[in-house]
């Protein structure tokens, strides 16, 4: 496997994980309950092949990512959902404290309405697809993606 990605059905994982098998990339599918302690968590890891690309798709307090964190050595990209009211212009994700990047750690903020993402701080705040979205994820998420 090239990638692992990790998060609830049905949604941006889903995305992200198509997009990359697109790109050509392998990528296995997981959800939280997966990765629920650390022997699970190493286990799929090792399911995986030690992919150098995981991609996790979570809203805080993002303990999945900091399991992760102390089990590979693999580029980690968090997606960190924050959920709005709507993903309106004026929609503003609620405040919480996101993890800041660091070697072999991307954070790619997305606020969440219902089935609709956008990117907090954008000039047009667009309602995203699952699709449009996990582009947006990969291409911010660009050199670990890249290297994976």
């Amino acid at each position: 496997m090239d990638a692992l990605v990790i998060g609830p059905a049905g949604g941006i994982a889903d995305a992200v994980a198509s997009a990359l098998r697109r790109r050509g990339m392998p990528a296995l599918r997981a959800i939280a309950a997966d990765v629920a302690d650390a022997e699970r968590a190493t286990w799929l890891l090792d399911e995986a092949v030690r992919p150098p690309l995981v991609v996790v798709v979570e809203s805080a307090p993002y303990e999945i990512v900091h399991r992760l964190m102390g089990l590979t050595q693999a580029d980690l990209v968090l997606v960190a959902e924050q959920r709005a009211a709507t993903a309106g212009p004026r929609a503003r994700p609620a405040r919480s404290l996101l993890p800041r990047d660091e070697p072999g750690l991307t954070v790619v903020p997305l606020g969440r309405a219902g089935r609709r993402w956008f990117a907090p701080g954008a000039r047009r705040r667009e309602p995203l697809s699952a699709e449009r979205a996990a582009a947006f994820v990969l291409k911010s998420a660009g050199a670990a993606v890249a290297s994976g």
